[in-house]
């Protein structure tokens, strides 16, 4: 496999990982009013408070820029006790040196049960999957609303929190997290959830890429807005803005390994200086969103190991799952 290939590998497992946390952290709020109240304090009640609803529904946008690539993420998900399914598709727009451009759509569909996880995608006439148990089980500890002790471990990783706005009803808040503590939870998130067999085991490379990420972090400017609903007890809105994260960990991975091929060079030269990666999460009504169901046709998916365009040529050589 070469090294492009095993960094869009790689790259799948974390983008992944970070749209699983993405989308369901914070999906709890309180619904306690006041006047003013601190930052930290109107933090920690949005975290720690529950809901009384079974089932959440979200809406997630993720929009990613370079000049030569333009990446949209939409999808649909639905969190229910230990359950999370997710719909959506991914539409990439790519130019090449002569100017040629293509367009790529993939659909794809996230059933996560208890200890098990699995990944349905549609790269073009065929559906594949591939199953995640570390996904699955760090999905699981997403889900469940944080204790004290938990909360204690999120704000460590706050530097500071604003409210911008506050009314009888919503709150919105500007959270500046602090970059070296998130880092080490990051470092520590990955001793926890090592690679799966056969969806990661390029554990050199998977060292490589995390430690460019944990130093990418410590060099970063990340914040988010948090908008919430203080009498259903609901996130209404989330929204990062991940550009400084994503350029500095281009960054480190350009200046610690200069014997990077050309190409993956030139990829990440691009991404460090030239790109932009946004999120925006709205949280409906559970009652207006039909269930998530796996589409018919994807329950004959063949079964890959990952993302890559070389596992899903090695899977066609093979017969499909039942």
């Amino acid at each position: 496999m070469s090294k492009l290939s095993k960094l869009v590998k790689m790259g799948g497992r974390v983008f992944a990982g970070a749209l699983l946390c993405g989308s369901m952290m914070f999906g709890t709020v309180s619904a306690e009013e006041a006047p003013a109240i601190d930052g930290m304090e109107a933090l920690r009640e949005a975290i720690t408070m529950t809901t009384n609803q079974d089932r959440r529904v979200f809406h997630q946008d993720l929009l990613f820029f370079a000049p030569s690539l333009r990446a949209d993420l939409d999808l649909i998900g639905q969190t229910m006790a230990h359950k999370l399914r997710i719909a959506g598709k991914i539409s990439l727009t790519a130019i090449d040196d002569q100017a040629n451009t293509t367009d790529l759509a993939i659909p794809f569909y996230i059933d996560q049960q208890k200890k098990e996880m699995t990944f349905y995608f549609k790269p073009d006439k065929k559906w594949y999957k591939f199953q995640t148990p570390t996904l699955a089980a760090s999905a699981i500890d997403e889900l469940a609303t944080p204790d004290e002790q938990e909360a204690d471990e999120i704000l460590s990783t706050v530097k500071a929190v604003t409210v911008l706005r506050e009314t009888d009803t919503q709150r919105t808040m500007l959270v500046q997290l602090d970059p070296e503590k998130l880092a080490d939870l990051v470092a520590q998130y990955s001793q926890k959830y090592p690679a799966d067999n056969g969806t990661a085991n390029d554990g050199d490379l998977q060292k490589s890429v995390m430690g460019c990420l944990e130093a990418g972090i410590r060099r970063s400017n990340i914040w988010y807005t948090w908008t919430i609903d203080k009498v259903s007890r609901r996130t209404v809105t989330m929204s990062y803005n991940l550009s400084s994260l994503l350029q500095e960990t281009a960054r480190v991975g350009l200046e610690t390994h200069p014997e990077l091929p050309n190409g993956v060079a030139q990829m990440l030269e691009t991404i460090a200086y030239y790109s932009d990666l946004k999120t925006y999460t709205t949280f409906l009504n559970p009652k207006a969103v039909q269930k998530l169901d796996l589409p018919e046709e994807a329950k004959e998916a063949v079964s890959v190991d990952d993302l890559t365009p070389a596992d899903v040529k090695t899977a066609d050589k093979e017969p499909a799952a039942k």
